[in-house]
Protein backbone atom coordinates (compact mmCIF):
# COMPACT_ATOMS: atom_id res chain seq x y z
CA UNK A 1 0.00 0.00 0.00
CA UNK A 2 1.34 3.45 -0.91
CA UNK A 3 2.35 5.81 1.89
CA UNK A 4 -0.28 8.28 0.69
CA UNK A 5 -3.02 5.81 1.67
CA UNK A 6 -1.65 5.33 5.18
CA UNK A 7 -2.65 7.56 8.12
CA UNK A 8 -0.80 10.85 8.47
CA UNK A 9 0.86 10.98 11.89
CA UNK A 10 2.63 14.36 11.85
CA UNK A 11 0.92 16.54 14.47
CA UNK A 12 1.76 19.75 12.58
CA UNK A 13 0.22 18.48 9.35
CA UNK A 14 -2.86 17.17 11.17
CA UNK A 15 -3.28 20.56 12.83
CA UNK A 16 -2.60 22.79 9.83
CA UNK A 17 -4.80 20.94 7.31
CA UNK A 18 -7.74 20.15 9.56
CA UNK A 19 -11.12 21.42 8.31
CA UNK A 20 -13.74 21.94 11.00
CA UNK A 21 -15.93 24.48 9.15
CA UNK A 22 -19.33 22.69 9.01
CA UNK A 23 -20.30 23.39 5.39
CA UNK A 24 -16.90 22.45 3.96
CA UNK A 25 -16.68 19.35 6.13
CA UNK A 26 -20.17 18.31 4.97
CA UNK A 27 -19.26 18.95 1.32
CA UNK A 28 -16.20 16.69 1.54
CA UNK A 29 -18.14 13.86 3.20
CA UNK A 30 -20.96 14.13 0.65
CA UNK A 31 -18.43 14.03 -2.19
CA UNK A 32 -16.77 10.94 -0.71
CA UNK A 33 -20.15 9.20 -0.50
CA UNK A 34 -20.95 10.09 -4.13
CA UNK A 35 -17.64 8.87 -5.57
CA UNK A 36 -17.69 5.43 -3.93
CA UNK A 37 -13.92 5.65 -3.43
CA UNK A 38 -12.31 3.13 -1.11
CA UNK A 39 -11.95 4.05 2.56
CA UNK A 40 -9.20 2.32 4.55
CA UNK A 41 -9.96 1.99 8.26
CA UNK A 42 -7.16 1.59 10.81
CA UNK A 43 -7.49 0.76 14.50
CA UNK A 44 -5.06 3.60 15.31
CA UNK A 45 -2.60 5.96 13.59
CA UNK A 46 0.33 3.53 13.79
CA UNK A 47 -1.60 0.38 12.77
CA UNK A 48 -0.12 -1.74 9.97
CA UNK A 49 -3.32 -3.57 9.02
CA UNK A 50 -6.57 -2.04 7.87
CA UNK A 51 -9.93 -3.12 6.60
CA UNK A 52 -11.30 -1.71 3.37
CA UNK A 53 -14.71 -0.12 3.04
CA UNK A 54 -16.65 2.48 1.13
CA UNK A 55 -18.95 5.21 2.33
CA UNK A 56 -22.50 4.34 1.27
CA UNK A 57 -24.29 7.39 2.62
CA UNK A 58 -23.86 10.62 4.52
CA UNK A 59 -26.95 11.93 6.32
CA UNK A 60 -26.38 15.61 7.17
CA UNK A 61 -29.65 15.84 9.11
CA UNK A 62 -28.55 13.12 11.52
CA UNK A 63 -24.85 13.88 11.00
CA UNK A 64 -24.22 10.17 10.47
CA UNK A 65 -22.31 7.95 8.05
CA UNK A 66 -23.01 4.45 6.75
CA UNK A 67 -20.17 2.26 5.50
CA UNK A 68 -20.00 -1.05 3.64
CA UNK A 69 -17.07 -3.24 4.64
CA UNK A 70 -15.25 -4.75 1.65
CA UNK A 71 -12.54 -6.76 3.43
CA UNK A 72 -13.14 -10.47 3.87
CA UNK A 73 -11.55 -10.59 7.30
CA UNK A 74 -13.16 -8.24 9.77
CA UNK A 75 -11.81 -7.31 13.17
CA UNK A 76 -15.13 -7.15 14.99
CA UNK A 77 -13.57 -6.11 18.30
CA UNK A 78 -12.48 -2.78 16.83
CA UNK A 79 -16.10 -1.87 16.17
CA UNK A 80 -17.77 -3.33 19.22
CA UNK A 81 -15.44 -1.66 21.70
CA UNK A 82 -16.57 1.81 20.66
CA UNK A 83 -12.96 3.01 20.57
CA UNK A 84 -12.00 5.52 17.87
CA UNK A 85 -10.67 4.30 14.53
CA UNK A 86 -8.93 6.25 11.75
CA UNK A 87 -10.41 6.44 8.25
CA UNK A 88 -8.31 7.33 5.19
CA UNK A 89 -9.71 7.90 1.69
CA UNK A 90 -8.09 9.10 -1.53
CA UNK A 91 -10.29 10.94 -4.03
CA UNK A 92 -8.52 11.81 -7.28
CA UNK A 93 -5.25 11.71 -5.29
CA UNK A 94 -6.64 14.09 -2.68
CA UNK A 95 -6.42 12.47 0.73
CA UNK A 96 -9.06 12.72 3.46
CA UNK A 97 -8.40 11.51 6.99
CA UNK A 98 -10.80 11.55 9.91
CA UNK A 99 -11.56 9.81 13.18
CA UNK A 100 -14.64 7.66 13.70
CA UNK A 101 -16.34 6.01 16.64
CA UNK A 102 -18.41 3.16 15.13
CA UNK A 103 -21.89 3.06 16.60
CA UNK A 104 -23.50 -0.11 15.27
CA UNK A 105 -22.43 -3.18 13.33
CA UNK A 106 -25.10 -5.15 11.48
CA UNK A 107 -25.64 -8.89 11.96
CA UNK A 108 -23.74 -10.06 8.88
CA UNK A 109 -20.86 -7.69 9.64
CA UNK A 110 -20.92 -5.94 6.28
CA UNK A 111 -22.48 -2.61 7.23
CA UNK A 112 -21.65 -0.25 10.07
CA UNK A 113 -22.78 3.22 11.05
CA UNK A 114 -20.85 6.00 12.72
CA UNK A 115 -21.34 9.57 13.81
CA UNK A 116 -19.86 11.99 11.28
CA UNK A 117 -16.47 13.36 12.40
CA UNK A 118 -16.23 16.85 13.88
CA UNK A 119 -13.41 17.65 11.44
CA UNK A 120 -11.65 16.26 8.38
CA UNK A 121 -7.96 16.51 7.46
CA UNK A 122 -7.56 17.24 3.74
CA UNK A 123 -4.16 16.72 2.11
CA UNK A 124 -2.98 16.91 -1.46
CA UNK A 125 0.24 16.71 -3.41
CA UNK A 126 1.57 19.81 -5.13
CA UNK A 127 2.22 17.89 -8.37
CA UNK A 128 -1.15 16.14 -8.28
CA UNK A 129 -3.75 18.77 -7.58
CA UNK A 130 -3.58 22.43 -8.57
CA UNK A 131 -6.19 25.01 -9.46
CA UNK A 132 -6.04 28.03 -11.73
CA UNK A 133 -7.45 31.06 -9.88
CA UNK A 134 -10.73 32.11 -11.53
CA UNK A 135 -11.06 35.62 -12.91
CA UNK A 136 -13.76 36.49 -10.40
CA UNK A 137 -11.49 35.48 -7.49
CA UNK A 138 -8.06 36.69 -8.57
CA UNK A 139 -4.88 35.75 -6.69
CA UNK A 140 -1.59 37.66 -6.54
CA UNK A 141 1.78 37.17 -4.91
CA UNK A 142 3.89 40.13 -3.75
CA UNK A 143 7.53 39.10 -3.91
CA UNK A 144 10.42 40.44 -1.86
CA UNK A 145 13.74 38.95 -2.95
CA UNK A 146 15.80 39.93 0.13
CA UNK A 147 14.97 41.06 3.63
CA UNK A 148 16.99 44.28 3.62
CA UNK A 149 15.95 47.09 1.33
CA UNK A 150 14.57 45.15 -1.62
CA UNK A 151 11.46 46.44 -3.29
CA UNK A 152 8.26 44.45 -3.37
CA UNK A 153 6.75 43.59 -6.74
CA UNK A 154 3.48 41.93 -7.73
CA UNK A 155 2.75 38.96 -10.00
CA UNK A 156 -0.52 37.14 -10.74
CA UNK A 157 -0.69 33.56 -9.46
CA UNK A 158 -0.67 31.09 -12.36
CA UNK A 159 -1.79 28.11 -10.29
CA UNK A 160 -2.20 27.30 -6.62
CA UNK A 161 -2.35 24.29 -4.32
CA UNK A 162 -2.45 23.78 -0.57
CA UNK A 163 1.35 23.62 -0.40
CA UNK A 164 2.60 26.04 -3.06
CA UNK A 165 1.97 28.17 -6.11
CA UNK A 166 3.43 29.20 -9.47
CA UNK A 167 3.85 32.66 -10.94
CA UNK A 168 5.73 34.52 -13.69
CA UNK A 169 9.07 36.03 -12.69
CA UNK A 170 9.59 39.69 -13.56
CA UNK A 171 12.55 38.99 -15.87
CA UNK A 172 14.33 36.05 -17.51
CA UNK A 173 16.72 35.52 -14.57
CA UNK A 174 14.76 33.68 -11.84
CA UNK A 175 16.43 32.55 -8.59
CA UNK A 176 17.97 29.10 -8.31
CA UNK A 177 16.03 26.13 -7.02
CA UNK A 178 16.12 26.10 -3.23
CA UNK A 179 16.36 29.89 -2.93
CA UNK A 180 14.27 31.49 -0.17
CA UNK A 181 12.07 34.50 -0.90
CA UNK A 182 11.53 36.16 2.50
CA UNK A 183 8.54 38.12 3.74
CA UNK A 184 6.33 37.60 0.70
CA UNK A 185 2.62 38.38 0.67
CA UNK A 186 -0.19 36.36 -0.91
CA UNK A 187 -3.51 38.01 -1.66
CA UNK A 188 -6.50 35.80 -2.42
CA UNK A 189 -10.01 37.14 -3.05
CA UNK A 190 -12.01 37.12 0.18
CA UNK A 191 -9.02 36.18 2.35
CA UNK A 192 -6.88 38.45 4.58
CA UNK A 193 -3.34 38.94 3.23
CA UNK A 194 -1.06 35.98 4.02
CA UNK A 195 2.56 36.68 4.95
CA UNK A 196 5.06 33.85 4.54
CA UNK A 197 8.38 32.79 3.10
CA UNK A 198 8.54 30.99 -0.23
CA UNK A 199 11.08 28.36 -1.29
CA UNK A 200 11.77 28.00 -5.03
CA UNK A 201 11.11 24.42 -6.15
CA UNK A 202 11.24 24.78 -9.95
CA UNK A 203 11.97 27.26 -12.72
CA UNK A 204 11.12 27.07 -16.42
CA UNK A 205 12.14 29.41 -19.24
CA UNK A 206 9.74 29.77 -22.17
CA UNK A 207 9.84 31.68 -25.44
CA UNK A 208 12.57 32.67 -27.94
CA UNK A 209 15.95 34.11 -26.96
CA UNK A 210 15.73 37.78 -26.11
CA UNK A 211 12.13 37.61 -24.94
CA UNK A 212 12.08 34.61 -22.63
CA UNK A 213 9.58 34.37 -19.77
CA UNK A 214 10.44 32.60 -16.54
CA UNK A 215 7.81 30.64 -14.62
CA UNK A 216 8.67 29.89 -11.01
CA UNK A 217 7.16 27.25 -8.72
CA UNK A 218 7.43 27.77 -4.96
CA UNK A 219 6.36 26.07 -1.75
CA UNK A 220 5.07 27.81 1.35
CA UNK A 221 7.25 28.06 4.44
CA UNK A 222 6.02 29.05 7.88
CA UNK A 223 2.29 29.15 7.26
CA UNK A 224 0.28 29.35 10.45
CA UNK A 225 -2.75 27.09 10.77
CA UNK A 226 -5.31 29.79 9.93
CA UNK A 227 -3.43 30.75 6.74
CA UNK A 228 -3.10 27.10 5.69
CA UNK A 229 -6.83 26.59 6.18
CA UNK A 230 -7.66 29.78 4.26
CA UNK A 231 -5.60 28.60 1.27
CA UNK A 232 -7.20 25.16 1.42
CA UNK A 233 -10.70 26.64 1.42
CA UNK A 234 -9.79 28.92 -1.53
CA UNK A 235 -8.45 25.92 -3.49
CA UNK A 236 -11.61 23.93 -2.72
CA UNK A 237 -13.83 26.81 -3.85
CA UNK A 238 -11.83 27.30 -7.06
CA UNK A 239 -12.16 23.59 -7.81
CA UNK A 240 -15.91 23.75 -7.24
CA UNK A 241 -16.23 26.77 -9.57
CA UNK A 242 -14.23 24.97 -12.25
CA UNK A 243 -16.44 21.89 -12.10
CA UNK A 244 -19.60 23.99 -12.22
CA UNK A 245 -18.66 25.81 -15.41
CA UNK A 246 -20.42 24.55 -18.52
CA UNK A 247 -18.47 24.14 -21.76
CA UNK A 248 -18.86 26.89 -24.33
CA UNK A 249 -20.42 25.68 -27.57
CA UNK A 250 -19.25 27.14 -30.88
Amino acid sequence: MSAFRRPETDDRVLRDYRIAEPSERARLLAELASTGDQVSIYEHLEAEQCLESRLLAYDPARDSLEFEILSRQIHRASFRSGSPVVAVAVMARVKLQFELIPLTLDADARIFQAKAPASVVRLQRRDAFRVIPPREAAAHVFVRETLAGSEEWRAPVVDLSATGLAFQWRDSMPPARGAILPSCRIELAGVPAIICQLRVTSTKLQGPLGSRIAHVGVEFIGLDSSAARAIQVYVNAAQTRSRARKPVLF
